[in-house]
């Protein structure tokens, strides 16, 4: 800090320095007339004095009158004809010589002064000043200017040292650390940077440790289950046995599979949209995919799913319940002119079959999805279930990776606790939100909105199938 500010005051006082040279050197050029007319005014009775002695002393005393003079000062005055005079001086200045005015020369550094009987008085400018009273003028000048640096770095110099601080506690692992400074101070601005960063790189690496915390406890389930069937395959058993065993671990491998699966989508959501890709995609061909592929899931459970487009075409105002003994998935008839959405309908899919597995698990009668139009050109995708549904205390957390209920829906209902979280970063990606509510029937209700998206390649067209199944 102390070699900043010795850089800061040799700044400025080199800069100072050049003013003041700049100043000395080109200033009287620079206002020639102005000095000029100074000089005159300030040396009038001394021209007239000086011209009443000369011209007491005519012919051959003159020059010993201005011998005299140089004995009672420290000018050189030389006597000079007009002609001699004119080519040493500009067109200006000649012209106000001849009507018998003081002159200086373009540097301003000596001066022509006319005499009644047309004889020209040159000499230098002099003025009373000396070495050792400049040097003292400049040292105290050098002086105030350090004082003034220091008095204005002095404040900022400990607001520096806080942020230091700060900076040197966070790299040594303290993530709280924050830089708490005055809002009048002119880093304030600097440290409320450094704080959001520090805060970003907090919650990443807290949110880092906890996916691999959630990862090993995640794996190590079906790990030891995998190693406890292999020891158990080599024990001597009935050939049925041992298919079940072998049942058993090709289980266990698959639902490894599936959790390598989730964390590798969940992974390239996080690092951000670069991983979607963008497509004009009719709404309604959207939810009869995720509907259709859900068709076995719902009627296994003895669930009915309904399907609406409420706001999105002319046609229809939703979907009742179908009546027992038909299929498990009623939708309202498809409108005449379907609506298209901006999105990408691989990752869509995708969040609204995790919306609906989870939905499936917990609903006692019915699901129903519905998509429905949102302000600026939204669209506003909805799950809900009859289900318990969450409590309120839970619902901040629901989206969170790993992260289960104490209730009804833990661990045993099945999946991973990853499939929340990936709707929210799909939804994310996307420029929008998801949020939990409570349905009407006390049961959860996912509401996804994703904003009005520019179209990168005018393609329109459905989802294909296999999009929705592998997605």
């Amino acid at each position: 800090m102390l070699r900043s500010l010795i850089r800061l005051y040799l700044i400025v006082l080199i800069g100072g320095g050049l003013t003041i040279a700049f100043i000395n050197i080109s200033f009287s050029q620079l206002f020639h007339e102005r000095v000029t007319q100074t000089e005159r005014d300030t040396d009038r009775t001394y021209a007239f004095v000086l011209d009443d002695y000369l011209q007491r002393h005519v012919g051959p005393e003159r020059a010993a009158a201005l011998e005299e003079l140089k004995k009672h000062g420290a000018q050189d005055f030389r006597l000079m004809t007009t002609d001699e005079v004119k080519p040493l001086v500009g067109e200006r200045q000649w012209r106000e010589l001849l009507d018998g005015k003081l002159v200086l020369n373009d540097d301003a550094t000596s001066y022509y002064l006319p005499l009644s009987d047309g004889t020209v008085v040159n000499s230098r400018r002099y003025e009373a000043t000396t070495v050792e009273i400049q040097a003292f003028a400049y040292a105290l000048v050098a002086l105030a200017t350090l004082l003034s640096v220091v008095v204005w770095v002095l404040y900022h110099w400990r607001e520096l040292r806080k942020l230091e601080a700060a900076a040197r506690a966070f790299g040594a692992g303290d993530l709280s650390t924050r830089a708490q400074l005055s809002k009048k101070s002119n880093i304030y601005d600097l440290s409320q940077q450094f704080n959001e960063m520090a805060q970003q790189i907090e919650a990443s690496i807290l949110h880092q440790r906890e996916m691999m915390h959630g990862i090993s406890h995640e794996l190590k389930t079906p790990l030891a289950r995998l190693e406890f069937g292999l020891a158990l395959l080599q024990s001597p058993e009935s050939p049925e046995r041992q298919r079940e065993r072998q049942m058993a671990l090709r289980k266990d491998v698959r639902e490894l599979d599936e959790l390598v699966t989730e964390l590798l989508t969940l992974s390239r959501l996080e690092q951000g949209d670069g991983h979607r890709l963008l497509m004009q995609v009719s709404v309604n061909e959207l939810l009869d995919s995720v509907a259709a592929s859900m068709s076995n899931d719902v009627a296994d459970r003895s669930l009915t799913l309904s399907v609406s487009m409420a706001g999105l075409s002319p046609a229809g105002t939703g979907a009742a319940v179908a009546p027992a003994g038909r299929s498990p998935v009623s939708r309202m008839p498809v409108a005449r002119t379907p609506s298209y959405h901006v999105c990408d309908p691989k990752l869509v899919a995708r969040a609204l079959l995790n919306l609906l597995r989870n939905s499936t698990r917990y609903a006692r009668q019915a699901i129903s999805l519905s998509a429905a139009a949102g302000a600026a050109g939204a669209l506003v995708l909805i799950v809900e279930d009859d289900g318990p549904g969450i409590p309120l205390a839970e619902r901040n957390r629901i989206f969170e990776p790993f992260h289960r209920l104490d209730s009804s829906r833990d661990r045993h209902t099945g999946g991973f606790g990853l499939g929340l979280a990936i709707v929210r970063r799909v939804a994310l990606v996307h420029g929008g939100d998801v949020r939990l509510e409570e349905a009407a029937s006390g049961g959860a209700r996912f509401v996804v909105t994703l904003p009005a998206l520019p179209l990168p390649v005018p393609v329109k067209g459905s989802v294909p199938q296999d999009a929705v199944h592998h997605g």
